[in-house]
């Protein structure tokens, strides 16, 4: 059953994450924030975001007594957002632990969840476009699909995760993500080659000595070698 919520879609902002928050304030349905740019748009720990000539930037606030909240969540909202892309944009993306969404070992998003003692905001930003990007970085389309597009899989993502038809799948997030078989190091001088994703989303890594889980919620960075 889909689960209400409210949408607003603006064209420019400096952040979502902080409007879908305020918004929520006086809201008791969850809120949908929507931007074709940001221009303080942030990552996880406080990275900056590149902004893309054509891009979209979401953010989905919600109580946290209406919703649950579980350490596996993050890594779904990245398997929501994959669903959404396949479902309608029918590119198959794939999830660099912990947060980032790729396509052909590039990175075309990001996720982000901040979480207080009252509610929880969900932000996921993507390159839709972009003909010459920086190294690493991509754009989903290899044309300029448009505006719309990203209000679409935005409205797609969050009400999967409302709705609970998205959840967490261990085996299908193992299947989707680019970093299990990959050389890898963590700060502050952590080194070895991804094998697993434990039950509880976090990655596992054999190093020289010893097998170590590594938590998203322990490390500022996790970078892959090759």
């Amino acid at each position: 059953m889909a689960t209400p919520y409210v949408t607003i879609i603006l064209d420019e902002v400096e952040s979502t994450q902080d409007i879908a928050t305020h918004e929520l304030q006086s809201s008791s349905l969850p809120v949908l924030i929507v931007a074709n740019r940001q221009t303080g748009g942030r990552g996880r720990s406080g990275s900056v975001w590149w902004q893309a000539p054509r891009g979209v930037a979401a953010s989905l606030a919600f109580h946290n007594d209406a919703h649950e909240v579980y350490e596996t969540f993050a890594l779904t909202v990245g398997l929501a957002v994959r669903e959404a892309i396949a479902d309608v944009a029918a590119i198959d993306v794939s999830l660099k632990w912990p947060n980032d969404v790729e396509v052909g070992g590039l990175k075309v998003g990001g996720i982000l969840v901040e979480r207080s003692a009252a509610h929880t905001v969900v932000g996921c930003g993507i390159n839709l476009w972009w003909p010459d990007p920086p190294n690493g970085v991509t754009g989903l389309y290899t044309a300029d699909p448009g505006a719309a597009i990203g209000g679409e899989l935005s409205r797609h993502w969050a009400a999967g995760l409302l709705s609970g038809a998205v959840v967490w799948n261990r085996d299908g997030y193992i299947g989707a993500c680019s970093t299990i078989g990959c050389e890898v190091t963590w700060d502050p001088s952590g080194s070895g080659t991804a094998i697993d994703i434990d039950q509880r989303g976090g990655l596992v890594v054999q190093s020289r000595r010893n097998i170590v889980t590594i938590r998203s919620g322990d490390v500022r960075t996790v970078r892959r070698l090759g």
